[in-house]
């Protein structure tokens, strides 16, 4: 009983939470149910508990992230700093590759929506471009990196 402190309690708490609203998902309508069916679920309780818990639980996570950089710029200002760059070095490189756009479509991805707006596709390869591209520079960060600090003149 020693290991069982009041964060595994919430985190326990979280998911039993976080599982029993999902279940209420799943027991709803299918896609198949007439549309009268599937709108009168997306108003009910089991629905709006569903969604709510999802949405507390994502401002939860950015208290915590938030929370976390300011305590590390207090204890470690200037890891953090690098690291806070890197997070708007990222942003900037994502709106880059949105300014540029895509020459997909919805029609050329083969997409079986036909109300998909081709602002959704243009987000979501800035997105995933966003990822290749920071993957690639951290890869060779990596393999370069080491290079550069043997070369590095280390006078004071």
């Amino acid at each position: 009983m020693k290991n069982l402190n009041y964060i595994n309690i919430l985190k326990f708490a979280l998911v039993l939470i976080g599982v029993g609203s999902s279940l209420f998902l799943f027991l709803g309508p299918s896609a198949t149910e007439s549309v009268a069916v599937r709108l009168e679920f997306s108003e009910s309780l089991e629905m709006n508990v569903a969604i709510w818990y999802s949405i507390g639980l994502l401002v939860f996570a950015m208290l915590i992230v938030v929370g976390f950089f300011v305590w590390s710029l207090i204890i470690q200002p200037k890891k953090t700093l690098i690291s806070i760059i890197g997070l708007i070095v990222c942003f900037v490189v994502y709106f880059i590759f949105l300014g540029i756009g895509t020459s997909d479509t919805a029609q050329t991805l083969s997409l079986k929506e036909s109300t998909i707006s081709q602002g959704i596709v243009n987000t979501t390869s800035a997105g995933i471009f966003t990822i290749i591209f920071c993957t690639i520079v951290g890869f060779l960060v990596i393999l370069i990196g080491p290079f550069f600090g043997r070369y590095r003149n280390y006078r004071k």
